[in-house]
């Protein structure tokens, strides 16, 4: 997984450093300029070891942002913890999408005025996934966090998107009927309709190959 979100992360324009272990991560934050931290509490010592890392961050960088993952078996009393000490936000890897971890991620950088713009745009259309919002002209709407998720996925994508790839995304329960994907699209393309008037189907685009999204001009 370390090495997926190195790669997510490289493709969303940031330059993240890896680190495996407390003391490496130390040495990091020690040498280089860090704009936020994403810690898994189950580092190689073990989960006590993640939390004396946080404990070390929050003295020595006490404004940089940290956001927590951490396993699904974890308990309340460890969500609780991570808080007291200090951790901006807390995900359970595997209950959200890590689009939604991205997001917050861009969220928080921009909160300290270093996040990059982040705004993708498709013609007169712009989506701002750190607000999530979507504006054409002087409207301007905003999705919920699923809906501003699924147009993330399909911004990064070069080729369209099936139910499936959806669903393997994380952006829907792994058990999800194919038609709560395609239920999902039709609510986020009347979403979109708000802005214009059929805006939403040429905008997020259905084919025999998947959805995609296509540029809107004049």
């Amino acid at each position: 997984m370390q090495q997926q979100i190195r790669i997510d992360l490289h493709d969303l324009g940031y330059r993240p450093a890896v680190a495996s272990s407390a003391p490496e991560a130390m040495e990091v934050l020690e040498r280089e300029r860090v704009a936020a931290v994403l810690l898994d509490l189950v580092l190689d010592e073990g989960e006590d070891s993640g939390f004396d890392l946080l404990t070390w961050i929050r003295s020595h960088h006490p404004g940089l942002p940290v956001i927590v993952l951490s396993a699904a078996q974890v308990n309340s009393a460890a969500i609780r913890k991570a808080y007291e000490l200090g951790a901006s936000s807390y995900f359970v890897k595997g209950n959200v999408p890590m689009a939604h971890i991205y997001s917050d991620l861009a969220a928080r950088l921009v909160e300290r005025g270093t996040g990059r713009p982040g705004t993708y745009r498709f013609g007169r259309l712009a989506f701002d996934p750190t607000r999530r919002g979507v504006k054409l002209g002087a409207k301007e709407i905003r999705l919920t966090q699923q809906q501003a998720a699924i147009v993330l996925f399909l911004a990064q994508g070069s080729k369209p998107a099936t139910a499936r790839d959806l669903i393997d995304a994380g952006l829907f329960r792994n058990n999800a009927a194919h038609s709560t994907v395609h239920s999902a699209l039709l609510t986020l393309r009347r979403r979109l309709d708000e802005l214009e008037p059929g805006l939403g189907p040429n905008f997020v685009r259905a084919s025999a190959r998947g959805y995609g999204l296509v540029s809107i001009h004049e």
